[in-house]
Order: structure tokens, then sequence, then C-alpha cells
């Protein structure tokens, strides 16, 4: 499997695995959907079947039947999918997949806490902290039902709590997800030293490769930590569902 399969199978194991916890995930034909009622995420249409017209019609058959669903297209060769275009379906924002094989220890400047999720006081915290961060709401349930096979973290840093990160394992690929900074510590280094932790903790416990999807945003701060962009998670949501 090459590194944008690995870095897919990560994501999509998340998404699964978060969905299986509240008995919402399916897989029909290849079109896999995982959905938390009452949630924001994962809430979640995706394919591995080819993307024909008739994967598409049922794609949208799909997201028409529950609200607010987002198809992620993985576009591994970055070309435009006119079946895509002359759908029903509006392109809302465009990720990178990214990985770095995990070889040397990171170099770290500030003396940051990772506190593990196992409370609702920290699962509250972490909701909170991340819908700040992003805009859209993981759940305290959520948080605390799936705790046991995904990885939440506060992050501290001289007691204040400042971001959060999920870390989730698939064989050795380390997938670093939903790694958010509180808006009153942004523009303090904060993503990228946590980042470096991240890191060293998964060297640490045998991974050799770590991915993540990044916004265009975030994306040149990964470049630089020496990240490679292999491919781009379209993500589309229903016009008839546009603001």
């Amino acid at each position: 499997m090459n590194t944008a399969l690995l870095n897919i199978d990560n994501l999509t194991q998340l998404w699964s695995m978060a969905g299986e916890t509240f008995h919402g995930y399916k897989n029909h034909e290849g079109i896999h959907t995982s959905i938390i009622e009452n949630s924001q995420w994962p809430n979640r249409v995706w394919t591995d079947a080819v993307l024909s017209e008739k994967t598409l019609q049922k794609i949208e058959a799909q997201m028409g039947s529950n609200k607010g669903m987002t198809f992620s297209n993985f576009n591994l060769d970055s070309t435009k999918n006119p079946s895509i275009t002359e759908t029903g379906l509006s392109l809302k924002s465009i990720q990178y997949g990214m990985s770095l094989p995990l070889e040397t220890k990171f170099e770290t400047e500030k003396k940051v806490e990772f506190v593990r999720v196992t409370l609702d006081l920290e699962a509250e915290l972490w909701s909170n902290i991340f819908f700040k961060a992003f805009n859209y709401k993981i759940s305290a349930e959520t948080i605390l039902k799936t705790a046991n096979d995904i990885l939440f973290f506060l992050v501290y840093h001289e007691e204040e709590p400042v971001g959060t990160v999920i870390m989730y394992t698939t064989g050795t690929i380390l997938g670093v997800h939903a790694l958010g900074i509180d808006p009153d510590h942004r523009k303090q280094g904060y993503a990228t030293e946590i980042m470096r932790h991240v890191l060293n903790m998964g060297l640490a416990q045998g991974a050799s490769m770590a991915t993540l999807q990044a916004s265009g945003m975030a994306k040149n701060m990964y470049l630089k930590m020496g990240f490679s962009h292999d491919f781009l998670m379209e993500n589309y949501h229903l016009k008839t569902q546009n603001n």
C-alpha cells in the first residue's frame, strides 16, 4: 500500500471506528457512511468504488437523507473530475494529505504536557477548545464513548490548556488529527511545538510514518517540518444545503 493509501486508510478507519461505536457505520457496495446522531463529526460518506455517475447518485441520496453530511473524495492525482462538478454537490473545502517518515527525534522548545482525556470535565474542555479552533463540534459524549480506541489529548503549557490533538494508529502509521489551538493562544508557535512532541511520541511507540490532512493555512507549516504532500481531499456538501 503506498503512502497516500496508508494515510487514507488511517483516516477512514478513524471515521469508521467512531461511527461503529454509535452503531452508525455502514458499507454498502463500497460506499461508506459514518454518522453520529446529534453530532457534527464524523458524518462522512466516502467510497472506494469507481466514481461513476451511478455511484455519485447513490452518494447524493445518502447525503440527502442525512442532513449536514460531507462527501470526502480522495483525489490521488490532483485532477478535476467532471462527473462531480455535474452533480448536485458543491466543493466546500480542500485538505492536503501529507506524510512524514519517522526516523529521528525532533528538538522541542516548550515543555508542553499531554493529558489523555478520560473524564467528563476533560471531554467537555477538549470539545470546547476544539470548537473554538475549528468552528464545529465533536461532542463530549462522542469523545468519552470512543476514548478506549481513539486517543484524545488536551495539551497544556504552564498549566494552561492551549490545544487539542488526536493520535490514532493503524499498524505502524501514526495518524495525527484534530490538532487545534485555542484562539487565545495562537501565533505563539504551539501548533509546531505540539506536532514535534506528537511525532516524538509516535517514534517512541514504534511508528514508522506520520500522516495528516492539512488545511491550506497549515500546509506550509508541515512542509517546513519535512512532510510531503501526497493527495488532495476534496470535501463536498449538497448544493441545496449551502448557506
